[in-house]
């Protein structure tokens, strides 16, 4: 996550080093008439009095001049301030969603049954019973769930029942409004680009996938040394949003699979591949 004070921390070495600009290069000079590590490693470490009096270390590139070390500063931290106001978009999007797969399968989940309580869900989405109580909870609080008296819950509106009532006892959760608008905004390209940023290791897998080919999740867990129920999860999710899909066919081609090359595999687990959405969505984040 990029940090107004790395941005704040470059403009003022910039400034410092233009503010003593003929100390910088002076620095320099000696630098290059002496033997050091400065040689080896291309940077020079100097102690500078900022305009403000206050001393800094400056890392300097030894290859370049004084005006030059502070204009890559200049440009490092406006890069760093458009990721930033790009992460910051994100963020007020996607911010109410805790950025976890379950969230996002307790999400579609409830948009399919139409509300359900935390231990039924759990089943469902075969994940942690007290995980899935703290994701509601917090989804709740970011107003993208809300509670619903069991009294009002009647099987027809809650497909994931078998009984005619639901259960009194349980807490019962279902879409509020706002958690509706997510979704249609999952639905939209943009928001699954921002899913690709949001979801932590969610452009990992996606890239290895358009890169290595079909993979499934105990691979991935293992040669990533990931967590393999979780990894499980973000594949699915990502599967619901649109972003992967699982491989068709009994057999895959050498050709198809880079990370473990073979002449042909054939399946004995679920294969998952990107979809051209998120292809497409990979390029335009590499550009």
């Amino acid at each position: 996550m990029v940090s107004e004070a790395e941005i704040e921390r470059l403009r003022r070495e910039a400034d410092t080093i233009l503010t003593r600009i003929q100390a910088v290069e002076e620095t320099l000079a000696r630098a290059r008439e002496n033997p050091g590590d400065h040689w080896d490693d291309g940077e020079l470490t100097t102690t500078l009095a900022t305009p403000q009096g206050e001393p800094i270390d400056v890392s300097l590139d030894f290859d370049a001049d004084a005006a030059e070390n502070a204009q890559l500063r200049y440009e490092r931290a406006a890069e760093l301030e458009a990721e930033l106001e790009r992460q910051r978009a994100v963020v007020g999007q996607l911010a109410p969603l805790p950025a976890d797969p379950v969230a996002y399968l307790v999400c579609y989940h409830l948009d399919t049954v139409e509300g359900n309580y935390p231990r039924s869900m759990a089943g469902h989405l075969d994940a942690e019973r007290n995980h899935v109580e703290d994701l509601c909870s917090e989804m709740e609080t970011a107003g993208l769930l809300e509670r619903v008296e069991s009294g009002t819950v009647k099987q027809r509106r809650v497909k994931a029942k078998q009984a005619d009532e639901v259960r009194q006892h349980h807490t019962y959760y279902r879409l509020s409004r706002e958690g509706d608008h997510l979704l249609r905004f999952l639905s939209e390209r943009e928001g699954k680009l921002n899913v690709l940023r949001h979801l932590q290791d969610g452009q990992r897998i996606a890239k290895r996938l358009a890169r290595g080919g079909p993979d499934y999740p105990r691979m991935t867990a293992e040669e990533l040394e990931m967590d393999f129920e979780y990894v499980r999860h973000l594949y699915r999710a990502l599967q619901r949003v649109g972003l992967v899909r699982t491989y068709e066919g009994s057999t895959i081609k050498g050709s198809e699979r880079k990370l473990k090359p073979k002449s042909e595999t054939h399946r004995k687990h679920t294969y998952y591949v990107t979809t051209p959405v998120a292809e497409q969505l990979l390029r335009d984040l590499d550009d």
